[in-house]
């Protein structure tokens, strides 16, 4: 089914208003995280991590979805995002980072990251919120590009299946195993 021109626009206004909206509240973040601050270097680098981070995200001719950063006016870097990427928020959780852009935690430990209290229970320790962008591209520059990543990620999921079948398969066994003896 195609999309009319009316509708191409309404979902290109809409994405625009979202986007609008997530760079607001990255920046409410950021002047609430450098009020807490006790050092006045960590206020600067706060804030010249928000503001060197403007991304938006645009449909070209061929409907591919790609993230563009701007410094200014001019874009110096555009990247293809996958469809969950879409609509997700500009943090990932330290086991997202991990299951879906396939990094071990070495990789983890030299990524920037912000720390906020566990929503579930504040005396849990506190969540590490790694950045979508920096995740991705270390996650892309591993594995050599999203066709590598994409590879990697459906090799992993191959291995759990198969080590589930084996599981199931060994449960089988030792139930067939039991019900001969009986």
């Amino acid at each position: 089914m195609a999309l009319t021109e009316e509708q191409r626009e309404r979902i290109r206004m809409n994405r625009e208003r979202a986007m609008e909206i997530r760079m607001r509240k990255a920046e409410e973040t950021a002047r609430v995280e450098s009020k807490t601050s006790t050092t006045s270097e960590n206020e600067e680098d706060s804030k010249i991590k928000f503001k060197s981070k403007n991304i938006h995200v645009v449909e070209d001719k061929n409907n591919l979805k790609t993230e563009m950063k701007t410094r200014g006016k001019e874009p110096d870097e555009t990247i293809e995002l996958e469809d969950f990427e879409e609509h997700a928020s500009p943090f990932v959780t330290k086991h997202e980072a991990m299951k879906t852009y396939c990094l071990p935690m070495g990789t983890l430990d030299v990524c920037e990251f912000v720390e906020k209290p566990n929503p579930r229970n504040p005396r849990f320790s506190s969540m590490k919120l790694y950045h979508r962008s920096e995740i991705r591209r270390r996650a892309r520059e591993r594995y050599g590009g999203l066709e590598g990543l994409v590879k990697e990620r459906k090799q992993r999921e191959r291995k759990r299946l198969e080590k589930d079948l084996e599981d199931v398969h060994d449960i089988f066994q030792t139930d067939a195993k039991r019900s001969r003896k009986a």
